[in-house]
């Protein structure tokens, strides 16, 4: 697989919708149930699902790049930086 950047067309991408408008539409409608559902969470397991996220993506991200890092020192800077106590559970 090439980077966006060694495409022939970079970085002046040619897509024809067609083929994926049935994927966009049900990938739009689960994400509103999605939305709904995580809409009557409480607050608190709300904050929490967020938190997860991004510590799951920064993890993911990184991985890619050849770094492996700690789920628990992430989760501890992402609280850090949000003004959360990282000591919280």
């Amino acid at each position: 697989m090439r980077y966006n950047w060694q495409q022939n067309d970079w970085p002046h991408f040619r897509y024809d919708t067609t083929g994926i408008e049935d994927l966009l539409f049900q990938f739009a409608e689960r994400t509103g149930r999605i939305s709904g559902f995580f809409q009557g969470l409480p607050q608190h397991l709300q904050s929490d699902a967020i938190i997860d996220m991004m510590v799951s993506e920064a993890i993911k991200t990184s991985e890619i790049e050849g770094e492996y890092l700690s789920r628990k020192d992430v989760m501890s800077s992402i609280k850090r930086n949000l003004g959360l106590n990282p000591e919280l559970p």
